[in-house]
């Protein structure tokens, strides 16, 4: 309903509803996290069984996946901003469920790749598809908080992912043992995947059945013919906002995207772990400083837009290549287990701020008819950039640079300290023409 000033009067969906439906969305969050990253605990045995390099696995768990994950985005994000979002989220994570399971059946470097292009297909629904939900369940005062809560789906899914691949990794041999006729012919990290995979399908029915489309504020959805002009007019007028808040988050993403394929793998060679020890040591430190990141990226961002800080979302992000740039390069060269393990709460600390400012920023400056579209674009940019090119690039760095196997700690380093210099350098410069877009989007506000 629309005021005689232009301003939409319709009622807000009740608090407690919103907030289950972002429980939701969370859980969604975290499934598909786990089911992405659980691989950077089996990356010995693959290897071994598969007969893979590094550079190998590395295309493995960062370009299989963005492959589809980048390509998805933009039909996802018309999807998004023209149709009903509740069903794409679904069957999004339907999919990558599924994907993850057809990943316990490979047995050549083709299969898995190709299971993993799957994944990256359906997990390349949840970002623009849950945005967009969440701008149209929260007013814009409380959005920044809720999107704080969602990026707390990256951290739980990282602690889980951790967490499970290790119980599961213990309990394989026993499993195999107790069904032989079902689990016999398998390997353990085959069987990982079956077990990572199966909780999605559950979520997707759950999701199919509670959640309800909200409606959708600032303007209906386009139901007419399909064109790309309005988002590339919208692209060229904020172009250098835009660029500024993706190529941003982009750095920031690559990092965390090299982090999760190779720091385990860090462990194995450098300081002698097994999977087991790994698992447990990373999950007990991701889920409770992950959980921490998650909240405070939220409170910081509305902490500094009460105080007038248009800027915030690119300070909060600024801070996270900071952490990279001087914690995350510690800890990779550190000398003792422990002092790893130091540098990564540290760097836990500040894990998923730079996903939270992005979204936070992104639909500040863009209007809700094209938000998924924009998110769809960011979606792409941080798929085929941040995601593929972080683990790619140290797989090629230990495959020809730091060719000895404790190579991967100063190939991590490096990725580590290129990516948060050159994201600070990028925010700094965009910051301008970021506040501009901010003055622009208040026009558009709802």
């Amino acid at each position: 309903m629309m005021s005689s000033r232009g301003v939409d009067e319709t009622p807000w969906p009740k608090p407690r509803y919103a907030w289950f439906v972002v429980a939701l969305l969370v859980l969604a969050y975290a499934i598909g996290v786990v089911d992405r990253i659980v691989i950077g605990l089996l990356t010995q045995p693959i290897k071994a069984d598969l007969r893979l390099s590094d550079t190998e696995l590395g295309v493995i768990q960062g370009f299989a996946f963005s492959l589809f994950y980048a390509l998805f985005a933009l039909p996802v994000g018309l999807l998004v901003d023209r149709w009903k979002r509740v069903p794409v989220l679904w069957i999004g994570v339907l999919l990558w469920s599924l994907a993850t399971v057809a990943c316990g059946f490979a047995t050549s470097f083709g299969m898995l790749f190709l299971a993993r292009v799957f994944v990256g297909a359906g997990e390349s629904t949840t970002t623009p598809a849950s945005s967009s939900v969440i701008a149209d369940y929260f007013p814009p005062a409380q959005r920044a908080k809720a999107y704080g809560v969602f990026a707390m789906g990256g951290s739980l899914g990282i602690g889980i992912a951790y967490l499970l691949g290790s119980i599961a990794i213990q309990v394989a041999e026993g499993i195999k043992d107790w069904a032989p006729a079902l689990f016999g012919g398998f390997r353990v990290w085959q069987i990982v995947f079956l077990v990572v995979g199966a909780p999605g399908m559950l979520l997707a029915v759950a999701m199919a059945v509670s959640i309800r489309e909200p409606l959708r504020r600032g303007g209906a959805a386009t139901t007419g013919k399909v064109s790309l002009l309005p988002l590339w007019r919208e692209m060229r007028t904020n172009r250098l906002a835009l660029v500024t808040v993706m190529l941003g988050t982009i750095m920031n993403v690559m990092i965390v995207n090299a982090q999760l394929a190779w720091f385990p793998t860090l462990f194995f060679r450098v300081h002698g772990w097994t999977p087991a020890q790994v698992g447990n040591a990373l999950a007990l430190v991701g889920v409770p400083f992950g959980l921490f990141s998650a909240i405070t990226a939220g409170w910081v961002l509305s902490w500094l837009a009460r105080r007038g800080r248009d800027d915030g979302p690119l300070l909060v992000m600024g801070l996270q290549c900071v952490a990279w740039t001087v914690f995350g390069t510690a800890k990779c060269l550190a000398p003792t287990p422990q002092l790893a393990l130091l540098g990564h709460v540290l760097t836990s600390l500040f894990a998923t701020w730079a996903v939270t400012s992005a979204l936070t920023a992104l639909n500040q400056v863009t209007p809700n008819r094209l938000r998924g579209q924009v998110v769809a674009v960011y979606t792409l940019l941080t798929a085929f950039v941040g995601v593929a090119l972080g683990s790619v690039a140290v797989g090629v760095l230990n495959d020809h640079v730091f060719t000895d196997p404790e190579g991967v700690a100063p190939s991590l380093a490096l990725v580590c300290f290129t990516g948060g210099l050159v994201g600070i350098a990028l925010l700094t410069y965009g910051r301008g023409a970021y506040l501009t877009a901010v003055t622009r989007g208040r026009a558009f506000a709802s």
